[in-house]
Formats: C-alpha cells, sequence, structure tokens
C-alpha cells in the first residue's frame, strides 16, 4: 500500500496490476456506448423508415453529448472525488442506454443518444485518476495502457454491436449495454480508492480556469489542434465506413461489418509501446510516425472498392496512426500541472471530440455528395492540418519538441 500526495489529492492507493486492469476495463465498457450506433445507422435507417442522413444523426447526437459532458462534467473530476464521480456516471449511463433502447421515434434515439454521450465521458476521468496514481517515471506507459483500453472498447463496440442487432436487433444492443453499466457501477464502486480533492473554489472558478490553462500553457494549445485534426479524420472514416460495406461491391451483413473493429485492434496493441516512447524520448517521433500512417491509410483507401483488403489495410493504418499521435499528447499534457490533470484533460479532450463531431458530419456530408471518394478526401484535408501544425513547428525549440522525459519546458 502507497500513500500518494500530489497538490490536488489526497488518497491512500493501491497499486496494483488489477486495479490497472479494472480501470482500463472500465474505459473500454464505457467508451463503446458511444460507438455501438455506427454500424447500426443502415438498420435505423430501415427501422425508422427514415433517410442514411437522418440516421447518422444519431451518431452526431451521441458524439455532440460526449463534446457537452468533457465540458462541463469531467472538470468535476479536479473539484469532487473522482471515485465517486465515475461511479455516479455509470449509474447515469445505464439509465441513459435503457431510453435509448425503448426509443418510439427517431427523434426520441436522437435525444437519448445526447444523454448517452453525456454520461459516457466518465472514460476521460479514469485516464487522469491513472495518471495521478502512476510514479512519474512510468506515466507515459500507464497512460498508453489505458488508452489500450479505450481503445480496444471502441473497436470492439461496433463488433459487439454488429453481432448482437443480428440475433437481438438494434434494441437488444441497448439493452446489453445498459445491464454492462449496472455491472460496472457494481464492480467500480468496490474497488475504485477514494480520494480528497483540494481545489476549494467554486463551479465557475473551476470552469473559468480552462481559460486561463488554455491561454497560458502553449503545449496543450498545440497538442489540442493536432488531436482533434487527426481524430475527425478518423471520425469521417468510422462514420460512414457501415453505409459503404453495406453497398455493393461489398453488401455485407451488419455482423460482418462489426467485424471491422477488431481489425483496427493494432491501435489498442501499439498504445503500450507508444507510452514508453513518450516516456523515454521526444514527443514528436511519434506524432510525425502517427500523421504519415494515417495519410497513407487514407491514400490506399481512394481503391477501397478493388479489395476487402484494402479497407482492411486502411482501418489497421488509421487506428494505430491515431494512437501515434494520441497517447504522446496526453502523456506531455499530464506532466504539465499535477493539479489540473482532469481540467488539461477536459481542453484536450474538449478539442479532440470537437474534431470528432466535425469529422463525422464532414464525412455524411461528404459521403452524400461524393461517396467514399468524398470520404477520404475528406479526411486527407483534415489531416492536413495537423500535419501543418507540426512541420510549423521549430522542432527543437518548439514546445513539442522540448517535451523530454519526465518534463515540459516551455
Amino acid at each position: 500500500m502507497i500513500r500518494a500526495r500530489g497538490p490536488a489529492y489526497f488518497c491512500i492507493i493501491m497499486l496494483t496490476n488489477k486495479l490497472r486492469y479494472i480501470m482500463a476495463t472500465g474505459c473500454a465498457i464505457l467508451v463503446g456506448n458511444i460507438y455501438y450506433c455506427q454500424p447500426l445507422l443502415g438498420e435505423l435507417s430501415r427501422s425508422f423508415a427514415v433517410s442514411e442522413r437522418s440516421a447518422a444523426f444519431v451518431n452526431i447526437f451521441t458524439q455532440a453529448g460526449y463534446l457537452l459532458g468533457l465540458f462541463f462534467i469531467v472538470p468535476l473530476g479536479d473539484m469532487i472525488s473522482r471515485n465517486k464521480l465515475i461511479v455516479w456516471m455509470h449509474w447515469f449511463a445505464a439509465v441513459a442506454m435503457l431510453g435509448a433502447a425503448m426509443s418510439p421515434t427517431i427523434g426520441w434515439l436522437k435525444a437519448a443518444s445526447l444523454v448517452v454521450g453525456i454520461s459516457t465521458t466518465a472514460c476521460q476521468v479514469f485516464i487522469p485518476f491513472a495518471a495521478q496514481l502512476a510514479k512519474e517515471e512510468e506515466r507515459g506507459r500507464v497512460v498508453g495502457s489505458m488508452m489500450g483500453g479505450l481503445l480496444t472498447g471502441i473497436l470492439l463496440s461496433r463488433t459487439l454491436a454488429g453481432f448482437v442487432a443480428q440475433e437481438l436487433g438494434w434494441r437488444g444492443v441497448y439493452y446489453v449495454a445498459s445491464g454492462l453499466m449496472v455491472v460496472m457501477a457494481l464492480l467500480l464502486n468496490a474497488t475504485l480508492p477514494s480520494e480528497r480533492p483540494s481545489f476549494k473554489g467554486s463551479y465557475r472558478e473551476l470552469m473559468t480556469s480552462l481559460w486561463h490553462l488554455l491561454r497560458t500553457q502553449p503545449v496543450i494549445r498545440q497538442s489540442s489542434l493536432i488531436g482533434a485534426s487527426l481524430f475527425a479524420a478518423v471520425s469521417a472514416f468510422w462514420a460512414t465506413l457501415a453505409f459503404f460495406l453495406e453497398a455493393p461491391p461489398f453488401g455485407y451483413s451488419l455482423s460482418v461489418i462489426g467485424l471491422f473493429g477488431v481489425i483496427g485492434a493494432g491501435g489498442a496493441l501499439a498504445s503500450p509501446l507508444v507510452g514508453r516512447i513518450a516516456d523515454r524520448r521526444s514527443a514528436v517521433v511519434p506524432i510525425r510516425i502517427g500523421i504519415g500512417l494515417m495519410i497513407l491509410g487514407f491514400l490506399i483507401l481512394f481503391r477501397a472498392d478493388w479489395s476487402v483488403g484494402i479497407v482492411v489495410a486502411g482501418v489497421i493504418l488509421l487506428d494505430i496512426g491515431v494512437q501515434c499521435a494520441h497517447v504522446p499528447n496526453l502523456a506531455r499534457n499530464y506532466r504539465l500541472l499535477p493539479e489540473a490533470r482532469t481540467r488539461l484533460n477536459t481542453i484536450y479532450m474538449t478539442s479532440y471530440f470537437i474534431g470528432g463531431t466535425l469529422g463525422s458530419t464532414l464525412g455524411s456530408l461528404a459521403w452524400n455528395a461524393g461517396g467514399w471518394t468524398g470520404v477520404c478526401l475528406s479526411g486527407l484535408g483534415l489531416i492536413s492540418v495537423a500535419a501543418v501544425a507540426v512541420l510549423l513547428e521549430s522542432f527543437g525549440n518548439g514546445p513539442v519538441a522540448r517535451i523530454s522525459r519526465g518534463r515540459a519546458v516551455l
């Protein structure tokens, strides 16, 4: 047992692999709530007799709710006990998923999806919580492990949704998800360590401090821009992949479409390795590699109609690429101000999911306007924003290059 102290927290912590695995599993199961709908969009369109464009807004509303929760709920992790906040949000998620399962109309489902997104933001309290518990020299590895769990949840949720929908219909997916939230709420309530945050200000003061952090920390500004643009690109891809695979020449069923989520598991496997690199070297290297992999992924996806193998290769490149940039971004952010880790995570992840929401919207518009070619062009355009941000960086002088092992030089 180790007693950990920090500028913002006092807690008694059992630093065991079991706790780390439970937290990573919690991330994985919870984050799936905002991705279950993606392989179901075609089925939702048919079930409610609405257009594909209208069904696509279920995904957009879910991500918009997640964005609202990131900005208004996650900062509370610096103000109230994070273990309590995480458990409360799991109960909230259980109710929200039940409401989605019982939706009588597409409008009701969109509204329920907004609430689902808000409730799912507890996964972004898990990550700074784990970073707080980690030793300084292991923080990147721990963040990588948490991101591995998060990405595994994102990928497997699509597969689970496809299989469950094939057997129980799309409503069955939401009923199963609600049950998982109840189980995890009980488990986390019994295992998460307690803590007493030291932030004593009001909620208004807490929210005002976000602007101060954004204004005074150049690292968080740049990492937010890079993360947002890359996640926008991958969101444009995943938001439209179901439409592409349902249509000729493939014509795949929901269960087969869901399997494409498993294909991207390389990103989850790569996350701990990327975290170790971020602990030992500059964040520049994995970020540049990630951008390059994503560009290559979209270039080959232009000819995805030639072979399903091209789609598989594209999925792998995009998911590994986005993690190569995302994990170093998180690790360097958490080194800035220990007492504000949850708020720094709010700034970064709010930007990240603004990018995701815009990317999903742009992907849907590109699909309707230009089909799969339009989606690939929009993806490359979004990646170019991150590429320019890195190219404009004066390597060796700017904030990215000056993140070295265990410290940030601003």
